[in-house]
């Protein structure tokens, strides 16, 4: 029982395990958070240009088809 603390119910042994797991947890955390941030960031980097040329064409589309009707009738 020389590896226990005197204050503590776990002894050394157990503590430096916990801590080890608990930095591998932390550094597996922040790899997925960092690789979901960078699929995040070219997901959102593709899809904007396109949502916008969509949202220009619809536009213009429904002015256009407006026009038409207004001169029709």
């Amino acid at each position: 029982m020389a590896d226990k603390y005197e204050t503590s119910i776990y002894t050394k042994s157990q503590l430096d395990n916990a801590r080890i797991k608990g930095q591998v947890k932390g550094w597996a955390q922040g790899a997925a958070s960092t690789f979901l941030l960078v699929l995040l960031w070219s997901f959102i980097g593709a899809w904007i240009p396109a949502v916008i040329i969509l949202g220009l064409l619809g536009f213009l589309g429904y002015k256009f088809s407006t026009s038409r009707k207004k001169s029709a009738s």
